[in-house]
């Protein structure tokens, strides 16, 4: 999960329903998904382009799309079409960033800080508390900072403060979808600490990697609370193949991974806890955001745990979705979408099987030797059941 945030605290109505799915541009690999899994094969994009297979006609994204009915797709904004996509296809989802709106935040951080089962995040403050001073150390003078899914910046003050011991000053871009929470906590940290510069990044996790290479000097990459572990399995090699080549060799990406493998203990961590965060908020903005009318009451979060070989390349990981209550239909009046849900039928949260990994030593050096990195060092937490990495580009 993403690190948690602080706060001190024209409508086309279409007459008929639909089976487009609409596939966008090559986006970020935490936002697209692999189409062969989801989608009917009938559309294809090339060049910010929408176009149809049946037909070879082409459409300017945001034109209403033709298959056999129409989905309204004019009036949604670019960072919405990966939600339609997940909406119309045969796995319906919405993607992970999704949940972390202004009051998801909010509702994420009060169960990170408050629950009594869901530890990751004092583990991990734990674990910084102690080693910030051998992290910050993995990198000269000056040095731009950069943590992605930044939030409140909670944690990574323990890494900013062992950064300004060490070189005085500091530049601290955090990246985050929720660039009017990043920089109200951005003018916060200034006015805590002297010497610190905080240049506030909105967007998505490969868009701020992107910003960073064009910096020069040292950097180094924040990745922490497990967020990586988000990431569908099987697009992390591709995305950390995609941040090994925006680095330079003086570069360090560290990474922080959960490895708490009790099946008991994270069904309790992941549980009912999280219904408001995970369910009823985004049903919420789903319906805000496409006028609709689809009530969470009628779904059940639902949490399982799969466990993968020790030995193995691939980290268990904990599954989550939505399960429909009963049959029933719901109306997204803005794109003209009507979707029918058989009772038991899953609406996943997530864009691939994991919700959250859990790793091991071996798994985190396999992940780095597949993806161009080497593991530089690494630090636990005394249960050793969270563990920090650092990568190291390979020339």
């Amino acid at each position: 999960m993403s690190s948690p945030r602080l706060r001190s605290p024209k409508r086309a109505v279409p007459t008929s329903s639909v089976l487009t799915v609409y596939k966008p541009p090559a986006v970020d690999v935490e936002t697209q998904r692999k189409m062969s899994h989801d989608s009917n094969g009938d559309s294809g994009v090339e060049n910010d382009h929408v176009t149809e297979a049946n037909g070879g006609v082409t459409k300017n994204i945001g034109d209403v799309i033709k298959e056999n009915n129409d989905v309204i797709t004019r009036d949604v904004s670019p960072a919405l079409m990966p939600v339609v996509v997940g909406l119309t296809s045969q796995r319906k989802c919405v993607p992970y960033w999704y949940l972390y709106d202004t009051r998801g935040s909010e509702l994420y951080e009060e169960v990170v800080t408050n629950s009594k089962t869901y530890t990751l995040w004092r583990k991990e403050y734990s674990l910084l508390k102690s080693h910030s001073d051998d992290i910050v150390s993995k990198t000269t003078t000056p040095v731009t900072l950069m943590e992605l899914g930044s939030g409140a910046s909670s944690k990574t003050r323990l890494v900013i403060e062992a950064m300004l011991r060490r070189h005085g000053t500091l530049t601290f871009v955090p990246v985050d979808v929720s660039k009017e929470h990043i920089e109200e906590v951005g003018q916060q940290l200034e006015q805590d600490y002297d010497g610190l510069t905080v240049e506030p990044f909105g967007g998505l996790y490969m868009e701020g990697v992107r910003h960073l290479s064009t910096r020069k000097g040292p950097k180094m990459l924040l990745f922490l609370g497990s967020s990586f572990s988000n990431i569908c399995i099987h697009e992390q090699v591709d995305m950390m193949k995609e941040i090994r080549a925006q680095l330079s060799a003086k570069d360090r990406f560290v990474l922080g991974l959960d490895m708490d493998t009790d099946r008991e203990s994270l069904l309790k961590a992941y549980g009912q806890q999280w219904v408001t965060f995970q369910r009823d908020n985004p049903i919420g903005r789903l319906n805000k955001d496409f006028d609709g009318d689809m009530d969470s009451a009628k779904f059940e979060l639902v949490t399982d745990f799969i466990e993968k070989p020790a030995d193995g390349d691939c980290p268990s990981y904990v599954m989550g979705y939505w399960r429909s209550l009963a049959a029933q239909r719901m109306t997204f009046r803005k794109l003209g979408l009507n979707l029918d849900f058989q009772s038991g039928e899953k609406f996943f949260f997530t864009d691939g099987p994991n919700w959250s990994c859990k790793w091991n030593l071996h798994q985190m050096r396999r992940l780095a030797e597949k993806s161009g990195f080497a593991l530089e060092d690494y630090w636990t937490n005394k249960a050793e059941d969270y563990g920090m990495v650092c990568f190291a580009p390979v020339p």
